[in-house]
This record gives structure tokens, sequence and C-alpha cells, in this order.
């Protein structure tokens, strides 16, 4: 028997522990929907979700999809549902209908679920609050009882397109259980006990304001979501006022690497019930022999705080080169990186940035660079009653970053990327902080715009923000203080590829360097991604023009795990 975290463990297969905090531990199960067997129809109507309702006369459906591939459908946004009927075996031991996760992998924009006639989830808006989502991976959580094993089930999806392509563009689509989702195996009783006490341990030093016994439960060198084991205690103490830690839904299951793993939603409230943090789903990664949190050492991952400009708690996403978790003292250059028009710091997940930035780093031999992907909405980067996305960004992100993460914190070091809408707000924001950014990069970008956001009044006061032109009314001196990379599409259905040549034509009338390139093909990712090594490669030259001598490294302890 050992002592965790006050709760006595067997360290055999029975558990001598309170496994409350874990509903199970995990089995491996998993039922596939993806294929054929759906139904498809356009229009709305609130009785297609009912279990009942007769889809005979519907489109037989194949998902994933993309509806915008069937000829009478090419040009079409707006509503559309799917359904699929489908036979679960009798029920797997071990399994609760609440461990399973309903997944539809990402759909283009916005959805309503329904799980034999009961809502388990929905992402995005619809109209008249339209709101895309496309970049968010759907994971729906079904209450207990209302999966029917061994009988008839009906999932119905409604689907609301607003440009592009619509459906289910990828997976995966189907019924899973954590262990099986996540990639792990099931944990024992005394696994599960295991995770259980040291949770306990952290949500009872949390509770009593004992930080020191909160912190002897995280690991040296522990790193979670950007948190060190010294940032997590200052969030802590700078709140003030009695906390209290809950970990919802919490599962345990065991990786490749024997750590065990609690897929959990994690929340941090005050003693009134306010939200300190929002409760997020969570993968826990803990040691199996002593008893501390490793953090999950992710080098992708998502950020959030309070903002005083936007009045609400707002996400940005941060990429880590490899080094950075290998490292404790080093010092790295930081790109931001705008997102285009009905996107977020999520689209970024969903072209898995992490490894495309790491192959270029790898491949290219880019200069190391963290990179950080704010949530600018469709807010055009500007400050309007649409939101103070430029304040944001500048007078709040910027700094934070530069406090949180070790990044060399000066122009010389610090550039700014964009795509489409994006792109124009990398040209207004670089270009009029040149004290903050020393170069600049455009792909697809709508140069030839002033920002499309806000009333008509602050659209007129933000008019003089269109790249081309402010370009025309700089001299080159100023213009020389930045490096510049922009492309554009030739056949771009909004005309950036021809923004892309005038703003070449208006730099080089100046006698200002730039590398641009005009080539085949419009406004998509399909274009403009093979691209990003121009774009970081403009980045990397122009930090490699500057360089620092990084202070020596400490010896670090080795650890038996290995992160990615």
């Amino acid at each position: 028997m050992t002592l965790v975290g006050g709760v006595v463990v067997s360290t055999g297969e029975t558990a001598l522990a309170d496994t409350s905090c874990a509903t199970t531990g995990s089995v491996d199960y998993g039922f596939d929907l993806a294929g054929d067997g759906w139904k498809f129809t356009t229009g709305d109507d609130p009785a297609f979700s009912a279990a009942s309702f007769d889809d005979g006369a519907w489109k037989s459906w194949s998902v994933p999809d993309n509806w915008n591939n069937e000829a009478d459908l090419k040009n079409y946004d707006g509503f559309a549902w799917y359904r699929k009927t489908f036979t679960l075996p009798a029920r797997p031991s071990g399994v609760a209908d609440s461990a399973i996760v309903a997944t539809l992998g990402q759909i283009d924009d916005a959805d309503q679920t329904f799980l034999n006639g009961t809502e388990i989830g929905r992402t995005g808006g619809f109209p008249p609050t339209f709101d895309s989502t496309w970049e968010v991976p759907r994971e729906y959580y079904p209450a207990d009882g209302l999966l029917n094993w061994g009988g008839s089930n009906t999932i119905a999806v409604r689907v609301y397109d607003g440009t592009g392509g619509g459906g289910f563009y990828a997976g995966p689509v189907g019924l899973y259980s954590k262990a099986h989702f996540r990639g792990g195996k099931a944990a024992t009783k005394a696994q599960l006990a295991y995770a259980c006490a040291l949770l306990t341990k952290q949500h009872r030093a949390i509770a009593s304001g004992d930080l020191r016994a909160y912190a002897s439960t995280l690991a040296d060198g522990f790193f979670h979501q950007g948190d060190t084991a010294e940032r997590r205690l200052s969030e802590i103490r700078a709140w003030k006022r009695k906390v209290t830690l809950t970990d919802a839904q919490a599962e345990v299951f065991v990786d490749d690497q024997g750590r065990l793993v609690v897929d959990t939603i994690r929340g941090w409230t005050a003693s009134d019930g306010t939200e300190l943090l929002p409760p997020t789903r969570e993968m826990l990664y803990l040691d199996p022999r002593r008893g501390v949190e490793l953090g999950d050492h992710s080098r992708f991952f998502r950020d959030s705080y309070m903002s005083a400009a936007m009045s609400k708690r707002v996400q940005f996403n941060v990429y880590l080169p490899k080094s950075y978790t290998r490292t404790t003292a080093k010092r790295f250059p930081v790109v931001y990186m705008l997102n285009g028009i009905n996107g977020s710091n999520i689209e970024w997940e969903a072209r898995d940035m992490d490894a495309v930035l790491d192959k270029l780093i790898k491949d290219r031999g880019l200069e190391e660079t963290v990179v950080v992907f704010p949530d600018g909405g469709s807010g055009w980067y500007v400050d309007t009653s649409a939101g103070n996305y430029k304040s944001m960004i500048v007078n709040e992100v910027l700094p934070m970053v530069d406090r949180s993460y070790r990044t060399l914190a000066d122009r010389e070091h610090r550039g700014i990327s964009g795509v489409s809408m994006g792109g124009q707000g990398a040209f207004t924001i670089g270009l009029t902080n040149p004290g903050l950014f020393s170069s600049i990069a455009s792909h697809i970008g709508a140069l030839s715009l002033a920002p499309l956001a806000g009333t008509a009044a602050e659209r007129a006061a933000n008019a003089n923000l269109q790249p081309i032109k402010m370009v025309q009314s700089m001299t080159a001196a100023e213009l020389n203080r930045h490096t510049f990379y922009f492309d554009g599409g030739d056949q771009d259905e909004y005309g950036f590829g021809t923004a892309a040549r005038n703003m070449s034509v208006a730099l080089a009338s100046k006698g200002v360097r730039h590398d641009y390139q005009l080539g085949a093909g419009n406004h998509a990712d399909s274009y403009w991604m093979p691209k990003l090594d121009r774009s970081f490669g403009l980045h990397s030259e122009q930090f490699r023009t500057h360089p620092v001598r990084q202070p020596k490294e400490p010896r670090q302890p080795r650890s038996p795990y290995v992160w990615p």
C-alpha cells in the first residue's frame, strides 16, 4: 500500500480509494459512422431531428463530403440536414454512455447535432447571427441513457454553410471511448485510483489555499499549455481570492509510454461562483511512479486572457519550435499570424500548422520561431464597434506574449503575417507600428481594400487604412524600415492577385526591395500554403541579420519520457 495525496492506494489490481473523480478507466471501444449509409437533403425543418422522421425520399449520401462537388449543389450556400440510422451492438462491458464521444470531424460552417431526437451539441451560429466555425473539431458527449445499445439509433445533423464548400469536410466521424479516440489503452483499477488520488490532492490544496502543497504535485520541468509551474502559481496568486479547482467527466487511460492520461474538463472558479478560467477539456499527463503532473509539453496550443479591449476573455494560439521545450534560457524571435474573414485562432489547428512549421524549419533551415495566432474574428484588425482588434493585438497580446514566453522582445526579431483579411491587417498594423514590427508578409491579402468592419461612419474613418494607398503615401525611407513579402493568385475571385501586382508596382516605384509572387491559382489554401517558405523565409532572413548572443543553458534533469 502507498499513500498518495492523503488517500490510501493499492499498488495491485484492487484499489482501496474513492475513484469518484473519474467516471471510468475508459475502455477501448469504437463505432465508425463514416462512409455510406447517410441520407441528405437541403432545406431546414425542425421535424428532421426526430428519430421517427421518414427520410426515405432523401438522397443517399456518404461522409466526409463537400456538397459543392455535386453538380446541382455547386454554388449552394444555406441549410442542409444529414441523417444516419444504425444499429449498435450490445453494450460492451465497462462502457457507459457518458464515456462515449460522438465525433463529427469538421463541418463547414455551423451545426446542431441530435442523437435519437435529443440535441447533444452545436457549434457556430445560424442566421440571423451566423458564425462560421469551420475550423472547430466537433466532439459531443451523449447523456447517460441516450444510446440504444443492441438496437436502432439515429443521428441527425443540421448544417448551415455561409460561403464556400459545405458539409463534413474531414473526419473522424463515429462513436468512440476516450481511450480509443485519444489513442491509448484502458487503465487498471489501481491506476485509476492513483490518478484520482493526485487530482484529489490538487483539489484540496487549491481549496485550502495551500499553494506549496499544490506546487508539490507539479513535476520539475512541468509545462502545460504554455504554463510553467511558476507561471501557473503566479496566475493563481493574482486572483487574490479563494479558488475551487474541479475536474468533470474525468476519465483515465494509459499512453504508449506508460503515463497516466486524464481526459477532463477542468475548471477554476472563485468562491462566489465566478469563472476564473472557463471549463476547458484538457489532457493531464501524470507520472505513474512519482505522483506528479508532468504537463502536456504541448508546442501548439490555445492560450487565453481577459481582454480589456474586447471586454471578454479572448483566445490566441501559440506555436513553439522544438528547441523551446528543450531549453530554459534560450530566447526566440516571434511572428504574429492573422486569420482571414470568418476565421479565428482555431483555424490554424485545422491546417495542422504545427506540423507545417516543424517541416519548414527542418527542411528549409528556417529560423526557429515562436508563432502567435490571435483571434481576429472578422474585425479587419482595427478598432470599431465590431471589436477593438488592433488594440487587443498591439496593446495586450504582444506585451503579454513577451512576458509569458521566451521571446526576443524587440522589433528586429518580431514579424507579422496574414492571410486574406489578415494580409491586409498585417500591412496596416505593421506599417502603422514600425517600432514593433520589422518584417511584413501577406498571402492572398486584401491589399486593395480598406477595413470592412463597423458602422458606415467607422468604415469612413478607417478608409485611409488601405495598404496600397498607405504605401503610395509613404517615403522610401519609411518603407525601408520593413522587409516585405506578398503574393496573389492570377485567378483570385476577389481580385487580390491584381492587388498584389499593384502593390509590387507601388513599392518598386519608390525603389523598395520586396519579395512578390503572382502565380497560377485562386483564393484558396492550395495556392498560398505552399508559399509559407517564402514568407517565413523573409522573416528568418530579417531575424538572422540581427544575431543575438544567447545565455548559457543550465543543466537539466533527464526526463524518462519523450515529448513531441
